[in-house]
């Protein structure tokens, strides 16, 4: 049966490649590139599926936003993927009274993106996950650079994969 149903959703997949637009509208209006490639949303579901990581069934959500992987690789070491938050909160945002409180996994991920996107845009801060050391996540540690960079160039491996894309 899991034989049939992985054959199926490959089946889906190939067949995705010569349906998709090849471009997106985003939200402004504006004409993007497609992020989301069906062999990108099924390497992607399996990766945070291997980590058991409440986010998988959100992949296709995650893809959609602008900083996917930094949400990814910053819910590795704030929640362990999203495994230990509260308030669907799996990016550690606020602090101590001021920590954010969500209504679902989806709310969370869209104010993380907006939060990021916000800080790199006005204050052209938190560029680099060096930059963030120490404003994003304070006191600043070294483990926390070293993890998010490390979940960083996983999934820009699979982002590669499922472009055809080699880097040497």
């Amino acid at each position: 049966m899991k034989i049939r149903l992985a054959i199926l959703v490959m089946a889906v997949a190939i067949l995705g490649l010569f349906l998709l637009p090849k471009t997106t509208t985003v939200k402004n209006d504006v004409e993007a590139p497609t992020i989301q490639q069906p062999q990108l949303n099924t390497l992607i579901r399996g990766f945070l599926t291997s980590k058991e990581s409440p986010l998988a069934p959100e992949t296709d959500f995650l893809l959609q936003q602008k900083h996917w992987k930094l949400l990814i690789a910053v819910s590795a070491i704030e929640s362990q993927y999203c495994k230990r938050k509260i308030a669907f909160n799996c990016f550690g945002i606020g602090w101590d009274s001021a920590y954010r409180h969500y209504s679902s996994i989806r709310a969370a991920i869209q104010d993380a993106n907006d939060l990021i996107e916000h800080w790199q845009t006005e204050h052209k801060r938190w560029l680099t996950v060096e930059d963030m050391n120490g404003s994003y996540v304070v006191p600043a540690n070294p483990n926390w650079v070293r993890v998010v960079n490390k979940v960083l160039a996983e999934l820009e491996t699979y982002e590669r994969q499922s472009t055809g894309t080699i880097h040497q």
